[in-house]
């Protein structure tokens, strides 16, 4: 009896041990869930497709593999407790790996990967941002770190981007196209008609997107630039006080405070400027066809006083562990004088006046912007998160103008009349989008868009008839509302196949569009995106990449009614039955990054239908008109090379250029369009750290002869330098800067044309704006009480932002 009972026992305690080592070693095989971030060293920005993998610490066997998010974030699932090596790379970057012991169900590992052109060693000297940085989904620039746009705008910084010209009439060009699409914070804003409003040192970097995603807005031909406003997303407190003055007059100030809390940040910056500038246009028209004609001359000169404000505040708000709110705001304000007067002369074909005339116009010009956004975050598990957002701008602006006009030099005849211009536009956008990683390799994309454009134009005029008599010009007085309405419904997916990486979506939009309260137009766009990458080694990726985009009038494109009086012989109207144009685009390029050297090359190509372009039509032998039609087709082939290069630690050299081959193909009045034209621009920026803390910059900028329907645009070309020094033991500066040094910034078009009564005429255009500028600045910065940083984040932490 007693030996069976120790048996039983016997059996137990075997069994019980045998429950315990099985039990162990269920425990020991739980699998286990790595994630984290890779990181620029010196941005803190997440890094989009870097590649993490998992190696078996003593045999180097490789046992899993992800890619980042957009974020930069990874995540890698069903890893075994044990001792691993995990490694991060990322193009361009210095590839880093870690030791870890992975023991609990989630284990974080971050990285910080440095660019390839700076070495640990040289870190305590220059770590901060490049001024160009390049991946596969854009190209940015940081503005702070180009210091001959201080003291200058939004328009200024434009004209340093790459590949970016600005034409005569001040739009912005890019890739050989005006079609581009701004925007600011990633938002479509009324602010981008106060580009001249926004201080360049108010902006954080920009951002050039060729090859959009279906999630972005199918409008833009040539793609999107995006204008990043500095925010409260700092990693410390900080104050800064910056004042400036120059010469021709020029005075400004800002302060900003930025802080950040456990749950909190909070931006706010303002500023002031007050400067002058004038502007000087020519123009001959020669009716060389018409031998009973006469040619026509005039001198316009604009002396400008320009006033600016300028607010910009944004405030993060942490509501729980996985859910974020964002509150922005951005005010500007501007108040402006200006006198202008145009002489006007009738020539003879010998070139002998016959007549002479002069019309004197005082302009006042105020106008606002307010633009405010509320951005809500959700995350979820697995990198999962769904945000709205919720954005309004709004845009009023008012001109005064009293002309004055001697038809006669050789009496005081005057002819009084004034004008009024209202333009009031109202933009408000919705948007929700949802992220949803499937798996490490593959990731999905939702969303839809609403954007509701609301705009007006109201225009007045009265005539002096007797003394203190006026009489309103009803003929004249004008009012034009156009209202569009648009929404968006987008897929998009990402994933990482064995050999290459692939991004492909789909968006539809519909669009309708009132004018003046009647129903024009109604139409709805299918807009396929595909792109696809194929990284042959650590520095060099091919990628190629097709998008359909579409172009759509804009209101001055549309209005049939002229708001601009002021010179007789250049008017201008819209054409209220302008189509929208549609583009196919594809392009193949080469990204690399080896030793010193970084850079991008590419080939795209564009077909354009029903092409909206900008013409001058003559209905007599005087006056010209400037409008827009719909060409047939235009064709557009270019190339793009942008490098970088650091031969030493204390010199940087950025160069960009863009060559591109136009077909153009139409009619227009009696005029038949067939042209084929070659243009092309370059850009150079050197960049020197001088010894004593001192520092020197050096732009230059050639653009080429154009071609367009109405001529050719001229030449252009100018040279800018900076020389800044540290002090106060780097917590200041003071920058010194010369725009335009040779002030050669002129705008030339020549155009040879057939007027409404079939005779050959040519016109000679020049147009030449104050574009030398010295400019002296001071900045000071005030830190507060900073956040701790990990041990890997070896930079420098005052860096300026």
């Amino acid at each position: 009896m007693k030996n069976r009972t120790n048996t039983k026992l016997l059996v137990l305690c075997v069994l019980i041990l045998l429950i315990a080592i099985k039990a162990n070693s269920t425990i020991l095989s739980i699998k286990k869930e790595i994630s984290g971030f890779v990181k620029d060293s010196i941005s803190g920005e997440g890094l989009p497709f870097a590649t993490v993998q998992v190696l078996r610490l003593h045999d180097s066997v490789l046992i899993k593999g992800a890619t980042t998010d957009f974020d930069g974030k990874y995540v890698i699932s069903n890893i075994k407790t044990g001792d691993y090596t995990v490694k991060a790379s990322y193009m361009g970057y210095t590839e880093k790996e870690k030791t870890l012991i992975v023991k609990a169900n989630q284990t974080k590992c971050d990285f910080s990967l440095v660019q390839k052109s700076i070495s640990l060693s040289e870190i305590s000297i220059t770590a901060e941002k490049n001024l160009i940085e390049k991946n596969l989904e854009k190209t940015t620039v940081n503005v702070s770190k180009n210091t001959t746009v201080t003291a200058g705008t939004a328009i200024d910084v434009m004209q340093t981007l790459p590949s970016v010209d600005i034409d005569i009439d001040g739009n912005i060009n890019y890739r050989g196209s005006n079609k581009v699409k701004i925007l600011i914070n990633g938002e479509k804003t009324e602010l981008i008609k106060s580009l001249d409003q926004i201080p360049a040192d108010q902006i954080e970097k920009v951002e050039l997107i060729n090859n959009p995603s279906a999630k972005h807005e199918a409008e833009g031909m040539s793609g999107i630039i995006n204008i990043v406003l500095k925010s409260g997303k700092t990693e410390n407190n900080k104050a800064r006080l910056m004042i400036l003055a120059g010469y021709p007059e020029t005075i400004g100030g800002n302060a900003g405070y930025n802080g950040m809390g456990k749950k909190i940040s909070f931006f706010i910056n303002g500023g002031i400027k007050h400067n002058t500038k004038y502007q000087i246009k020519e123009h001959l028209r020669e009716n060389y066809g018409n031998p009973n004609s006469l040619n026509y001359y005039q001198y316009d000169r604009k002396d400008e006083n320009f006033n600016d404000a300028f607010i910009n505040t944004s405030l993060d708000y942490k509501i729980t562990k996985n859910q974020e709110l964002g509150i922005s705001f951005i005010g500007s304000k501007k108040f402006n004088d200006a006198n202008r007067t145009i002489n006007y002369k009738t020539l003879s074909k010998t070139e002998q006046i016959t007549h002479e005339s002069v019309k004197e116009i005082n302009i006042d010009l105020n106008n606002y912007t307010i633009d405010g956004t509320i951005n809500y975050r959700c995350n979820f598990k697995k990198n999962r998160f769904l945000s709205s957002n919720i954005h309004h701008s709004l845009f009023n602006q008012t001109q005064e103008a009293n002309n004055t006009f001697y038809s006669e030099l050789q009496n005081d005849n005057q002819e009084l009349q004034n004008t009024f211009l209202q333009q009031l536009n109202k933009q408000t956008d919705i948007s929700i989008d949802y992220v949803h990683p499937h798996s490490d390799s593959l990731n999905f994309e939702i969303g839809y868009d609403l954007n509701s454009k609301d705009l007006l134009n109201d225009f007045k005029s009265e005539t002096q008839v007797n003394l203190d008599v006026w009489h309103n010009d009803t003929a004249m007085t004008k009012i034009f509302t156009y209202v569009q309405t648009l929404h968006a419904t987008y897929f998009n997916l990402t994933a990482k196949l064995k050999f290459l990486e692939l991004q492909a979506g789909v968006r539809s939009e519909y669009t309708s569009n009132i004018q003046s309260n009647t129903n024009t137009d109604d139409y709805i766009d299918i807009f396929p995106s595909i792109s696809i990458s194929h990284k042959l080694n650590n520095y060099f990726t091919l990628y190629a990449s097709y998008n359909r985009r579409i172009n759509r009038p804009t209101i001055k494109m549309l209005n049939p009614f002229s708001d601009e009086y002021s010179d007789l012989l250049n008017m201008h109207k819209g054409n209220p039955n302008l189509k929208p144009e549609y583009v196919n685009s594809v392009e193949i390029g080469n990204r690399f990054a080896y030793n010193k050297f970084s850079g991008l090359m590419s080939i795209y190509y564009r077909d354009i239908d029903q092409a909206i372009s900008r013409i001058k039509s003559a209905s007599n032998d005087s006056a010209l008109f400037v409008s827009f039609i719909n060409l047939d087709n235009a064709k557009l082939t270019g190339g793009e090379i942008s490098l970088s290069y650091n031969p030493f630690v204390w010199w940087n050299i950025s160069s960009n250029s863009n060559v591109f081959y136009t077909n153009l193909s139409g009619k227009y009045g009696n005029n038949y369009v067939d042209n084929s034209k070659i243009g092309w621009n370059f850009s150079l920026l050197l960049n020197f750290k001088l010894p004593k803390d001192f520092g020197f910059q050096l732009s230059a900028y050639y653009r080429s002869k154009l071609p367009s329907v109405i001529g050719i645009y001229k030449e252009r070309y100018y040279f800018d330098l900076a020389l800044n020094k540290k002090i106060l033991k780097n917590k200041a500066q003071i920058i010194f800067k010369v725009s335009d040094i040779f002030n050669t910034y002129i705008f030339g078009l020549d155009l040879d044309a057939i007027d409404n009564n079939d005779f050959r005429y040519s016109q000679i255009n020049r147009r030449k704006k104050e574009s030398r500028y010295f400019i002296i600045s001071f900045i000071y910065n005030i830190s507060g009480k900073e956040q701790k940083h990990k041990k890997e984040s070896f930079f420098l932490d005052d860096f300026d932002k």
